[in-house]
């Protein structure tokens, strides 16, 4: 089952890397819902940053550092949205690819790690 998730999450960073950049144009001709979309993707994430770094544990700072990428991400795509410019797309899929590399690496990790 775990190979199974890390097989799709790198499915998921192909797809966002080859096809990301013509979804963002996309979006970024409907302002109004992909902001109301986006914002309460924002909110969502932000919830999880917040529960994440409280839960602790061995992968807390991997897990951080993932969702703030994704925070990062929406904040560019948000940007994007209202003032088009070419640079927040490389941003926002940067940010994207970062996260789920991020992902990656903290499920390719055994969760106990051997003493020294």
């Amino acid at each position: 089952m775990k190979g199974l998730e890390i097989a799709c999450i790198a499915v998921i960073a192909i797809a966002v890397l080859v096809g990301g950049s013509s979804l963002l144009a996309e979006i970024g001709h409907l302002r109004a819902p992909a902001s109301f979309a986006l914002a309460f993707l924002a909110v969502v994430q932000f919830v999880a940053v917040r529960r994440n770094a409280l839960a602790g544990g061995p992968h807390a700072q991997v897990r951080a550092s993932r969702d703030v990428a994704f925070l990062a991400a929406i904040i560019a795509a948000f940007i994007f949205v209202w003032s088009p410019a070419r640079w927040e797309i490389g941003a926002c899929i940067a940010g994207v690819e970062f996260g789920l590399i991020m992902e990656l690496l903290a499920r390719l990790v055994p969760d106990t790690a051997a003493p020294l």
